[in-house]
């Protein structure tokens, strides 16, 4: 197995939900990822402290952090194609081709893992070859780029690992990328129904922010909420058909 393969395995279960499995190998993972940011000393020093922050929590207290940093908000969410696709059918077309991706290498999921989330794609890339794993990063790498974004606003330990993830993508800084992708469209995926970053929302992890994001659109009904108002759809009229000359028969 090539040294990527073990980071990417590594960084896989740094991301995934914390067991007891997981917390009696911190320090091989510490050790596989120990020479993963050369030239870059406070990543490096980043990635380790999140080791040892994992190592020294309690397991309950580390199993709420994580729900709390990736499971509120599709932001943070490490189902990716929730940034792009949300809980359109698009996502379940995505899912299917990148699952076909999984079958061709010989991995098969488990029935509670979607194929989008990103330690099981992480784990998908380390059975390529490095030059295939690179290039199977690199289709994710903006969406992960935005995830860490999220991340780092919200100050979470865990973005040393997707920001790392980024770097193994060929990204030397995952600002890099969201400042790149921001340049050609008005702004980044959406991380949910309804744009926060456009509509000044609060953050989609906070009670408010979720309740935001989920709101629903008023509904106009024609402008009878207000009846001064123009309808803004052209309203449907009958107009009555003339009357037909009855037959007087043979």
């Amino acid at each position: 197995m090539h040294d990527l393969s073990r980071q990417l395995r590594a960084l896989a279960l740094l991301l995934d939900y914390p067991s007891e499995a997981m917390q009696a190998h911190l320090a091989e993972i510490g050790d596989v990822l120990g020479p993963l940011e050369p030239g870059h000393s406070a990543a490096r020093e980043s990635l380790q402290g999140l080791i040892d922050h994992m190592a020294a929590a309690d397991l309950m207290d580390l199993q709420a952090e994580f729900v709390d940093t990736f499971d509120r908000g599709r932001s943070t969410s490490l189902n990716l194609f929730e940034q792009v696709h949300g809980d359109s059918r698009d996502r379940g077309q995505a899912m299917v081709d990148l699952l076909a991706q999984y079958q061709e290498v010989g991995l098969d999921l488990q029935a509670k893992e979607l194929p989008d989330y990103l330690p099981v794609y992480l784990e998908y890339c380390s059975v390529l070859d490095p030059s295939a794993a690179r290039e199977a990063l690199e289709e994710v790498a903006l969406l992960v780029a935005h995830l860490t974004a999220a991340l780092d606003r919200r100050e979470s330990p865990w973005v040393a690992v997707t920001a790392a993830v980024c770097r193994l993508s060929g990204a030397n800084d995952w600002r890099d990328l969201v400042e790149q992708q921001s340049g050609q469209q008005a702004g980044p995926p959406t991380p949910g129904p309804r744009d926060i970053h456009k509509e000044g929302l609060p953050a989609d992890w906070t009670p408010a922010g979720l309740d935001a994001v989920w709101a629903d659109e008023p509904v106009d009904f024609l402008g009878a909420c207000n009846p001064q108002a123009k309808p803004s759809v052209q309203t449907v009229q009958f107009i009555p058909r003339a009357a037909q000359p009855q037959s007087t028969g043979v």
